[in-house]
């Protein structure tokens, strides 16, 4: 897989987790070796939405581990480890009301599945293996979650091209209140 499209991919399940893990309490969803279409049409039909307005979120990344890069490109992913990266955004209620089933969608280059899928009680957990040329991907997220926060965890390992790709990353966000206009996209 690409570098490009295997981010892509992490960025998918993360974007995934984040709309559905702010979500409210609602039915119980589980899954196991389903497509990632079916898994998000139950997603859709449970009917679980997040609250609008002002979240703020933060990302840590906890791993990062390309063994094939050159000694200087490790020391700079290196640097980045366990640094906190702060964001703002403005989720409308009309983008709080609309289904969140594209969210749950890979980039339709890769051939995914989640070989588990569960979501709550204020608990998600989820397994997803994804292929592409030859090369597989798996990503697992767990965390907790309800109407007005989140907070994740996301690893993902796999290859891009002959070389191995370790990673883990941290999410949390949280409702703060109104949009007042300051928020990114």
């Amino acid at each position: 897989m690409t570098r490009s499209i295997r981010l892509a991919s992490i960025s998918v399940l993360v974007t995934g987790a984040l709309a559905v893990s702010a979500c409210g309490g609602g039915d119980t969803i589980e899954a196991e070796n389903e497509s990632v279409e079916a898994v998000a049409e139950k997603v859709a039909k449970a009917d679980v939405r997040p609250n609008p307005g002002r979240w703020e979120s933060k990302m840590k990344i906890v791993k990062m581990e390309l063994p094939g890069l050159p000694a200087e490109a490790q020391g700079m992913m290196k640097s980045q480890l366990g640094k906190v990266t702060t964001s703002a955004s403005c989720l409308t209620k009309e983008e709080a009301e609309k289904s969140e089933q594209d969210l749950f969608m890979p980039p339709k280059t890769s051939d995914c599945k989640y070989n588990s899928f569960s979501m709550g009680g204020g608990k998600l957990e989820a397994d997803m293996t994804c292929q592409e040329n030859g090369s597989a991907q798996a990503m697992k997220m767990s965390g907790t979650y309800s109407e007005n926060a989140y907070a994740m965890q996301v690893s993902a390992d796999g290859k891009i091209g002959d070389q191995a790709m370790s990673m883990a990353m941290e999410v949390e966000s949280k409702r703060v209140g109104d949009c007042d206009g300051s928020e990114e996209g």
